[in-house]
């Protein structure tokens, strides 16, 4: 059975693929909850709300829902600054990533005035 070289480059096209699927599919469930919990995630003062979220303040299904929201936010953000600080992504190409991901979900039908869709706050304070 002969042995099939990987290159580097599809590699590469293949950790790219990886990262827009897990931003596509964190931002897709991110959205989903905010929109099902009435959180608008527009600004980053609705965000860091939805950070502080306080969990005995709710019962049940809505206290999981808000802290698996809290958690997408937190896992999504540092996902998004470890690869814009890795020497080999850089700002530029996580931002790329992470656009391309909304991208796939807006062409999936999810309306860019979305709770969670607004990708600014990602891009503050993160320098090329």
């Amino acid at each position: 059975m002969p042995i099939k070289h990987t290159s580097e480059r599809d590699v590469i096209e293949r950790h790219l693929r990886h990262f827009v699927k897990q931003f596509e599919t964190m931002g897709a469930r991110i959205t989903m909850l905010a929109q099902a919990l009435g959180v608008p995630l527009r600004t980053p003062a609705d965000i860091d709300a939805a950070l502080q979220c306080d969990g005995t303040r709710y019962q049940g299904r809505e206290a999981r829902m808000r802290e698996e929201l809290r958690a997408l936010l937190v896992l999504r953000y540092q996902t998004f600054e470890r690869l814009a600080y890795n020497v080999n992504v850089g700002p530029q190409a996580a931002r790329d990533i992470l656009l391309s991901a909304n991208d796939r979900l807006l062409c999936n039908g999810f309306p860019a005035e979305a709770p969670g869709m607004n990708l600014r706050p990602f891009f503050d304070g993160i320098e090329d």
